[in-house]
């Protein structure tokens, strides 16, 4: 019969599991700097890999380790965009073990790199 009246809000269905073990986070996330136009579904995928801006403090999204924006982590659970480019990721995972094939494809693609720029996380 199921529950009638209740609205689900936020992300539904399967989640893939991108983290093994969590050893440590950012305490108090992380302020993105994106676009909603971006992120047709309205949220931030869980294991995206974020830096902060030296310049500006504000946290970015990367698809790239380039060496303009140093990246810190990856994001621990899916966050909802924001209009106005103030995305507060609630956690940023800075150091564990994550799932390759959980990552989104950019991300799996530059492993390598990844694995170089990022020495705290173990990638299986």
């Amino acid at each position: 019969m199921g529950l009638i009246g209740v609205k689900r809000t936020g992300t539904q269905g399967f989640q893939k599991v991108v983290f093994e073990n969590v050893i440590d986070t950012l305490p108090a996330g992380l302020m993105l700097e994106v676009a909603k136009a971006n992120y047709p579904d309205g949220y931030v995928p869980e294991g995206s890999l974020v830096g902060r801006d030296p310049a500006t403090g504000i946290g970015k999204v990367l698809t790239a380790v380039d060496g303009a924006i140093k990246p810190i982590g990856f994001t621990h659970r899916s966050s909802e965009v924001v209009d106005g480019g103030n995305t507060n990721a609630n956690g940023v995972v800075i150091s564990g073990t994550v799932r390759i094939k959980a990552l989104p494809a950019a991300l799996q693609a530059i492993i390598e790199d990844l694995r170089t720029a990022l020495p705290r996380f173990t990638f299986v």
